[in-house]
């Protein structure tokens, strides 16, 4: 059986790029920087859920899943820390928001409205 050994370099490299990641999440989120409507119910042609902006959700919900739909380049590169790998087979925060796309054809997570 082979031994596994840590690897500091790989949480070396990780936080630069979730500090980058997180960078560009509060920017697009505090700065308004999105494509979706002013009251952020679509991107493009894509719906947001109606239930990212429920009462009781985080305020940010809806911009926060806009922000997955424009940069799914960014946060499917940023780890998820919730535990959501184990549980819900989550391979990067991107999985939280989205399950899968095919185009404009979106299947929502509502994991990322928690």
């Amino acid at each position: 059986m082979k031994e596994r050994h840590f690897r500091p370099w790989k949480l070396l490299l990780a936080i630069p790029v979730a500090l980058l990641a997180g960078i560009a999440l509060l920017t697009t989120l505090s700065c308004g920087n999105t494509t979706s409507s002013s009251q952020d119910t679509a991107v493009g042609n894509i719906q947001i859920p109606s239930w990212a902006s429920a009462p009781g959700t985080p305020a940010n919900s809806a911009k926060a899943y806009a922000f997955a739909l424009e940069r799914p380049d960014l946060l499917s590169q940023v780890p998820c820390y919730c535990g959501c790998g184990q549980s819900a087979g989550h391979k990067s925060n991107l999985d939280c928001f989205i399950k899968s796309r095919n185009g404009d054809n979106v299947t929502f997570d509502q994991h990322g409205s928690y």
